[in-house]
């Protein structure tokens, strides 16, 4: 089960590579840099915190599962919001050097 798990999240984070390419990589590169870091460190809080939820859960610690849940997704939404943001996808308008598709 936890080497599914495992390949489920590398598919994951393949995929969130290749969708956010193409925007991420627009622009100086002090912003690819800072775009590429923000996508890190949310996938790699939002993995720890399903990782934590999982391990907690499957031993029974309610307590722990549930505050798990509140600070990991909590700081998993924020930071997606963050980047998204950063990238254009909450703007409205595409980020300078944008495709026209």
């Amino acid at each position: 089960m936890s080497s599914a798990l495992i390949f489920a999240a590398g598919i994951l984070f393949l995929a969130g590579v290749l969708g956010l390419k193409s925007r991420a990589n627009s622009g100086a590169l002090w912003r690819k840099i800072v775009n590429w870091l923000l996508y890190a460190l949310w996938f790699g809080i939002t993995m720890m915190g399903v990782s934590f939820i999982y391990i907690n859960a499957s031993v029974g610690h309610v307590k722990a599962t549930s505050t798990a849940v509140f600070v990991f997704l909590g700081a998993s939404v924020v930071l997606a919001l963050i980047l998204a943001r950063v990238l254009g996808f909450l703007s409205g308008k595409k980020p300078v050097g944008a495709g026209t598709d």
